[in-house]
């Protein structure tokens, strides 16, 4: 069953589905997990969480949501952290709730607090094509005077996502945050600075004295990637055997046979 209650999933049967379809034969395993999971997975084996053990990598896309990885959870363990309360009575999520991170934060609602606040995004594009246009109107490649609309909504979204690692520092204490998905790393490079400056003032100065923060290695292909390791994974975790063969059914006795054949 799939939950996926900001795109409407509720309790979906989706491994039925596949299988009933005919496209995922039965002898073929499946594997389904959260995406900010498989991002954290990608950049832990791969990427720039190498050597960490303790270790939180953020997925910014449309909406928000952190991997946390401990001793305690080797392989990590998906935490909705876009849903964290940031506001009393503010925004409505995508999830219903009021004030949550992703409300405020997330590509999807960025753009839309840039468009309340009068700017204008490009009409008939997606999300990433109306995220360069407004990087463009707050920092203009010609050095012109960059559009204070975007650039002040730009500043709040750093500001609401430093807040948001603070409690990801105070909660797990973590000794690097990685900050993946392709909205993050296409702003990344512009504010992450300024989100550096926000966490550090909102955390506690112990536990954020002691974390780096920067953007993830692997690039926007990085829960994809993830998602690849999963049947590894499980390779792995079985020592490296293969699965058992799948026990071929045993022919039915005759009587079984005959007492089908005279009920049908």
């Amino acid at each position: 069953m799939v939950h996926g209650q900001p795109i409407g999933w509720e309790a979906v049967p989706l491994e039925r589905m596949l299988r009933g379809s005919g496209h995922l034969p039965d002898e073929v395993p499946y594997f389904i997990e959260n995406g900010a999971k498989t991002l954290g997975q990608a950049e832990m084996w791969f990427g720039a969480g190498r050597g960490a053990r303790n270790a939180v990598v953020v997925l910014f896309g449309s909406g928000v949501g952190a991997c946390v990885v401990t001793d305690d959870v080797e392989h990590g363990r998906a935490v909705e952290w876009g849903h964290l309360t940031v506001r009393v009575r503010g925004r409505r999520c995508r999830c219903g709730a009021l004030g949550c991170l992703e409300a405020y934060a997330g590509a999807e609602a960025l753009l839309e607090r840039w468009q309340e606040a009068g700017g204008q995004p490009p009409p008939d594009t997606d999300e990433e094509t109306a995220l360069t246009a407004m990087l463009a109107a707050a920092y203009p490649a010609d050095g012109g005077a960059p559009d204070p609309v975007a650039a002040t909504v730009l500043a709040e979204t750093a500001e609401y996502l430093g807040a948001g690692l603070s409690d990801l520092i105070n909660l797990f204490q973590p000794e690097r945050i990685l900050v993946g998905g392709w909205a993050g790393l296409q702003l990344g490079a512009r504010f992450l600075d300024s989100v550096r400056g926000h966490a550090v003032s909102y955390a506690l100065p112990y536990p954020s004295g002691r974390v780096g923060i920067d953007l993830g290695a692997l690039g926007p292909d990085a829960v994809t990637v993830g998602a690849a390791i999963l049947p590894l994974a499980a390779f792995f975790a079985r020592g490296g055997r293969r699965l058992p063969p799948t026990p071929a059914p045993e022919p039915s006795p005759a009587w079984r046979a005959t007492l089908d054949t005279r009920l049908a």
